[in-house]
């Protein structure tokens, strides 16, 4: 991080405070304090001078937690082939998820500008991994990703192009990737701490589109938050809904039992066709699916796919079409534990009065229930009486349990101690650096405008020179400048020629740990010191170098 001054008259773009608004939201005021730029595209944003420092620094201090616990830091480019990704068949998926920007070379070559690094940095792994004597390998990286979101909206929450701080692990065993996953969950609590992020908690999550094992979300709660967890009104307990645990809430006056098809692959490699009946109100979890059946990966099937494996169009599937010897069919509770209900009758609606216990020339089924829907506002607590409420959340940072998904279909392999060739075990994590500069300024922010963090924010002092035009004001801040920025301190001075008061509320607004007031009218070398987290005041003198509690947290 450059500890390079920064001056008011002097910074681009220019110093307009009386055009904000102090109790605008903390996006709103990143925007007009100039720390980051709309752009003509949607989910684009720019870093202006001011907010590139907060992401070097941000960036910085995520390096250093996973650099601090052993790992090593690499580049690696984000445009990639398409060969490598469909390696792993990502391509196809991502594609067929919308998610995928892509690119093709004046060669004919198709790429992508990635969205995640697991294939690049498995194929750097493969071409120099021999030995289990390699193992562990722990590489942290730093780069921008592009996902073509359908919705991009919240500013830095979710954009097109953001900046993630990713780590890769790769271990000779499943045993040895659970301790990289302590070290991945560790270090994230580091790197979070220290952008100055407060009530971070983690949750069991859902892996998505990156991992088909288990995963831990890092969150904190708040408005601006894109994402939605579940937590009991009674215990506490609380996190992903694909992954709470939950019984379901009470059913509709008429509740429907819809079919949901998907298909899952099985550690050995093998293929089966999976139908899982749920109350029509409720959504399935593939991870809750994954858990029940012991599948390595849940696909849910496009509607195109389900009448070459179910004869019935999206829509119109029951859980009797389903019950053949070909299919897994399972029932999640909400359905299982229904006495009547409703399901689909085809083009023309629906065909009610229906029970398991078999009529209108159907069967009998003898459903088992699972928990196998999300945990939703209202689903009930498996841990006491409570029911769940639906809270909005940021997820600042995420670590996958990968195994071996990735490093088998990619052949990366290495030599056993028994001298064996052996496939490596995998685990990741990422953090989201820009999204983290928008959470830590919506965190702290108060009713003067935003507050960092000591460590995090554009700088850490701001000099405010009251009578700058008046001799040696100027010369009485450089000596300053030079004293602090000898100490490793980065300053912004406010040498503009305005009134103390339009100063002083810039200085509340910007929000950086401390300002330090220099003004003609005290004795000589006498200076204020401002905490912008207590709003105390402490005199202290230029010869004292200004004591350490002054410009500490």
């Amino acid at each position: 991080m450059t500890t390079t001054p920064l001056y008011a008259s002097r910074i681009w773009p220019p110093v307009r405070p009386r055009a904000v608004e102090a109790t605008a939201s903390a996006l709103d005021l990143m925007y007009d304090l100039g720390l980051i730029g709309r752009t003509d595209a949607t989910g684009v944003h720019t870093l202006l001078p001011l907010g590139l420092r907060v992401h070097d620094r941000m960036s910085a201090i995520a390096r250093q937690a996973f650099e601090d616990r052993g790992a090593h830091t690499f580049a690696a480019p984000t445009l990639q082939s398409r060969r490598l990704w469909e390696e792993t068949g990502r391509w196809h998926t991502y594609q067929r998820e919308g998610a995928l920007l892509t690119v093709r070379s004046s060669g004919g070559e198709e790429m992508c500008l990635a969205p995640t690094s697991e294939e690049i940095t498995t194929a750097a792994v493969r071409e120099h991994l021999r030995s289990y004597r390699d193992l562990p390998a722990r590489l942290f990286l730093n780069t921008s990703k592009f996902r073509d979101e359908l919705s991009p909206r919240g500013g830095l929450m979710r954009g097109r192009e953001f900046t993630m701080a990713d780590a890769y692990t790769y271990d000779t065993s499943a045993d040895t990737m659970r301790e990289s996953v302590d070290f991945l969950n560790a270090a994230c609590t580091a790197a979070l701490t220290g952008m100055g992020l407060t009530g971070v908690f983690q949750a069991p999550a859902d892996g998505g589109a990156i991992s088909a094992g288990p995963s831990t979300e890092h969150l904190v709660l708040g408005d601006a938050g894109q994402s939605t967890i579940v937590a009991c009104d009674h215990c506490g307990n609380r996190g992903d809904g694909a992954v709470t645990p939950a019984r379901p809430a009470p059913p509709p006056a008429t509740p429907v039992v819809n079919v949901i098809g998907f298909i899952l692959t099985h550690p050995d490699e093998r293929l089966q066709p999976a139908a899982v009946a749920v109350r029509s109100d409720l959504q399935v979890s593939a991870r809750k699916i994954a858990d029940a059946t012991g599948a390595s990966r849940v696909v849910l099937l496009q509607p195109e796919d389900l009448p070459g494996i179910f004869g019935k169009e999206a829509g119109t599937l029951t859980p009797w079409d389903a019950a053949s010897p070909d299919t897994l069919l399972l029932f999640d509770h909400s359905a299982a534990d229904l006495d009547e209900f409703a399901i689909s009758d085809g083009a023309d609606g629906l065909r009610t009065g229906m029970t398991w216990s078999g009529d209108q020339h159907l069967p009998a089924l003898q459903p088992r229930g699972h928990d196998l829907a999300n945990a939703a506002d209202g689903s009930r607590c498996t841990r006491c009486p409570g029911t769940h409420r639906s809270l909005r959340a940021v997820e600042v940072a995420h670590v996958f349990e990968l195994g071996t998904q990735y490093s088998q279909p990619m052949k990366v392999t290495f030599t056993d101690q028994g001298g064996h060739s052996a496939i490596p075990w995998m685990a990741c994590s990422g953090i989201g650096v820009t999204r983290c500069m928008q959470t830590a300024a919506d965190l702290h922010r108060d009713q003067h405008g935003l507050r960092w963090k000591p460590g995090t924010g554009p700088a850490d002092v701001h000099i405010v020179v009251l009578r700058a035009d008046q001799p040696g004001m100027l010369e009485r801040a450089e000596r300053l400048v030079q004293d602090l920025t000898a100490r490793g301190l980065s300053c912004f001075i406010d040498d503009r020629p305005l009134a103390a008061g339009e100063k002083l509320r810039y200085s509340r607004v910007l929000g950086l740990p401390h300002a330090v007031v220099l003004s003609p009218d005290r004795p000589a070398e006498e200076l204020e010191v401002i905490s912008r987290w207590t709003g105390r005041t402490t005199t202290v003198t230029e010869s004292s170098h200004i004591p350490p509690f002054a410009i500490s947290g």
